[in-house]
């Protein structure tokens, strides 16, 4: 038998599904990026391997210059600064046309689940 733990049919190498994730965890509200890496780590599709912080933070700053969110420092007294994130309205547009991609993937997903 092979061994497809690595390969593409198990669905864990999703990367383009980072930003969507992303942006629906901003639409929660704004986030630190070691929580939003956090809260990535809880979904199924990391279960085997937690999310790469340096994608993470990669896929952050694009967005961020794609207006698609925005960040602020916020300093503490007691270590150092965060950059807190926060969906712009750019980026929540952008939410809304990736579930309704999503939502059409998930259609010819089931119609081709069914055919087989």
């Amino acid at each position: 038998m092979q061994d497809l733990t690595s390969c593409a049919c198990t669905g864990k190498t999703l990367p383009r599904l980072l930003r969507p994730v992303i942006l629906s965890v901003l639409s929660n509200g704004d986030s630190h990026g070691y929580a939003i890496t956090g809260r990535l780590g809880h979904l199924a599709f990391f279960a085997d391997q937690p999310p790469d912080h340096t994608g993470v933070y990669r896929a952050l700053q694009s967005m961020e210059k794609e207006g698609l969110i925005l960040s602020d420092w916020e300093h503490s007294r007691t270590g150092p600064g965060k950059r807190c994130y926060r969906l712009t309205p750019k980026g929540g547009a952008c939410l809304k046309k990736w579930k309704q991609t999503l939502e059409e993937y998930k259609r010819t997903i089931d119609t081709l689940l069914a055919s087989l």
